[in-house]
């Protein structure tokens, strides 16, 4: 569905005049432009940022459509169009209102304390078979990341599957209005958030405000008890449907059956009891896979087909990732969250990786809980005695002001480390403080333990060379003098700049106004991201471990085979994302990397039909060893190339 500005302009109530750009991308991060041209920045307030104050950088980046809620000069801006409004936040959430209201397709909505992500991803592993999914990418449930999400849907597809997330009253009403769920799901109350609120039942009551309008509400019973009343109230008068261990339950759940490696549950969605398997043991598992099979149900799968497709439920990659550490370390990294139901789970994840006899964790400070610090912590530390960790490091004011007045009992083997910032813990880190033992990274966050976790995770490649910096700068001018102006430039700059100082070399390229950088692995973009690059970089060897951060970093993958393809968008359907820039490259007989001609047709076909990726550019390597005039089978072999390409740019309306 295509927007111009003009009717942006008009949907978030703005008279303002503005240029008739067709826009696609609602940009929020100004690192993470991609498609400048196409997209719409909304200059967003918050508690440390103000969005006007990346107006310039964006601009000088090519982006030229912006919301904005205080005056700009135009002069210094001649070719943007500025949309004014009183909030920018409220024009973003009246944007997403709009947008869902052009769809009819049924659509999930899910809230709740615990377990939101995990079924909305488990559902899509379930359920994209069978229909045209989109829904929110990783945990975008917030009164931003909500819009974001609904921004995504198209009339290709068929089901929707949106989480919703509040902190306090009064958030809900909105996220309702945007979401617009027909079902709705409620997971588990915990303590997420209760700081925000008087108490568990107020917060609950929040909760459910998101299916006012739903046709049926699903959850588990100690949830929905005594709450009926309340939703019969609701406009819709949605059909309340509980699971649980009492037989007046609408699924009545028998038996529990835990093995080694995987769980048989028993329910009864009538008078007949039914049997499952999951690949998990851990309780909350257990849960969440209930939940899922009871929405199944409602959407008319039969018992027989999710019975099969619950038995190859994949983990949720988004937390609890295990990951290979320095000095022969593995890490879970939970760098996401820091409330006492996701810290059981993460502690009963470390109980399973029995290779290592020495377990420590990285915590900081518990935020969204209403118990006071003394109690928490206390109860914290005796949790990790149970699970048998030997180290905590605390990070954070509250945490570490508390456990330095908690005493060791006789017997007790934790050590305990304090400090009172991710920052003065960075200052003081040693790698050699870690050795043969796993690590789990625990932290909401505000407290940025990402930092931490690059710090401990294993690193590759390292080369030493000499450069001349002015002879770059002479090379690079002399082959833009040549070039013709509609003529992109991609400098290489794999291997850190070959031993050289990727940073420096880049930003000299960058300032020299190269169009592209081209990088050999992952890791090589992101050092260049993080030291304030932020023109396009290719990414010639992408690799399956590597995808995330390629996403987080907005780094362009080269695809050269139809593995490789299918890997990626594999991971953009997890991830929950669409349109997503790469580069295809094609092989030209010449055995090197790159799809092969004859398998063209099949890729244009495939290229043409998919909404995962947004092809920018179709290449091949031709060095000048290949030069086609040599003989008459380079000749052949050369032309051939280039009718492939000609083809595939054809199916692509690529120019």
């Amino acid at each position: 569905m295509k927007y111009s500005l003009t009717h942006i302009a008009g949907i978030v109530g703005s008279a303002t005049v503005v240029a008739d750009t067709a826009i696609e991308y609602l940009l929020l991060d100004s690192r993470k432009v991609f498609s400048p041209a196409t997209s719409l920045f909304f200059a967003l307030k918050g508690p440390r940022r103000d969005g006007h104050q990346f107006v310039p950088e964006l601009y000088k980046k090519g982006v030229r459509s912006f919301v904005v809620s205080e005056e700009q000069d135009k002069t210094v801006y001649p070719d943007a169009s500025f949309i004014g409004v009183t909030d920018t936040l409220t024009a973003l959430q009246q944007l997403a209102i709009h947008h869902r209201s052009q769809f009819t397709i049924p659509v999930i909505g899910i809230t709740g304390s615990n377990g939101k992500t995990i079924i909305k991803e488990w559902l899509y592993q379930l359920l994209h078979e069978e229909y045209n999914i989109v829904r929110s990418p990783k945990s975008y449930n917030s009164q931003i990341g909500v819009p974001l999400s609904i921004w995504q849907m198209d009339e290709q597809n068929e089901l929707g599957i949106f989480e919703a997330g509040i902190s306090q009253p009064g958030e809900m009403e909105i996220l309702e209005k945007i979401i617009q769920p027909t079902i709705g799901v409620l997971t588990n109350i915990g303590e997420a958030h209760d700081e925000g609120f008087i108490d568990k039942t107020q917060k609950l009551n929040e909760k459910l405000k998101l299916f006012t309008h739903c046709k049926i509400l699903i959850g588990g019973e100690t949830d929905l008890s005594g709450k009926k009343e309340l939703i019969a109230t609701f406009d819709s008068k949605p059909q309340v449907l509980t699971w649980g261990s009492s037989t007046n339950n609408d699924l009545a759940v028998k038996h529990i059956e835990k093995k080694e490696e995987s769980t048989i549950i028993t329910v009864c969605p009538g008078a007949a009891e039914m049997e499952f398997a999951i690949p998990f043991t851990d309780d909350a598992s257990v849960e969440n896979a209930i939940t899922c099979y009871f929405i199944l149900l409602q959407l008319g799968i039969s018992h027989e087909a999710i019975a099969k497709k619950m038995e190859q439920l994949q983990p949720v990659n988004m937390r609890l990732e295990l990951k290979k550490g320095i000095n022969h370390c593995m890490i879970i990294n939970d760098s996401y969250s820091a409330d006492l139901n996701s810290l059981e789970i993460a502690l009963n994840f470390l109980d399973q990786q029995r290779a290592f006899s020495k377990k420590t964790i990285i915590l900081s400070d518990v935020l969204q809980t209403a118990r006071k610090d003394e109690q928490l912590y206390s109860y914290i530390i005796d949790r990790l005695k149970k699970h048998h960790v030997s180290r905590i490091i605390g990070i954070g004011e509250h945490i570490s002001e508390t456990l330095r007045h908690i005493t060791s009992k006789p017997g007790d083997n934790l050590e305990i480390e304090l400090h009172s910032s991710t920052e003065t813990y960075l200052r003081q880190f040693r790698s050699t403080q870690f050795r043969e033992e796993i690590i789990l990274i625990k932290g909401a966050r505000v407290f940025g333990f990402e930092q931490i976790v690059q710090l401990l995770e294993q690193k590759v490649h390292q080369t030493v060379l000499e450069i001349n910096l002015n002879a770059i700068v002479h090379n690079v001018k002399i082959y833009q003098k040549q070039l013709k102006s509609t003529t992109k430039m991609m400098a290489m700059v794999k291997a850190f700049a070959y031993g050289s100082g990727g940073a420096e070399i880049a930003g000299i390229l960058q300032y020299h106004k190269v169009d592209y950088l081209g990088v050999a692995y992952a890791d090589e973009g992101i050092e260049l991201r993080k030291a304030g690059v932020t023109l396009p970089i290719m990414v010639m060897n992408p690799e399956e471990a590597g995808f995330e951060s390629i996403v987080e970093y907005n780094l362009e993958p080269d695809i050269y085979s139809f593995t490789l393809l299918h890997s990626f968008e594999s991971f953009l359907q997890k991830e929950g994302l669409q349109r997503y820039q790469v580069h295809i490259e094609v092989e030209t007989g010449m055995n090197r990397l790159g799809f092969a001609m004859n398998d063209i047709k099949r890729l244009a076909d495939h290229l043409g039909s998919t909404t995962l990726l947004k092809v920018q550019t179709v290449f091949s390597h031709l060095s000048a060893s290949e030069d086609p005039v040599q003989d008459e089978f380079s000749l052949q072999q050369f032309n051939l190339y280039k009718q492939a390409v000609e083809q595939l740019k054809e199916k692509l309306n690529y120019p």
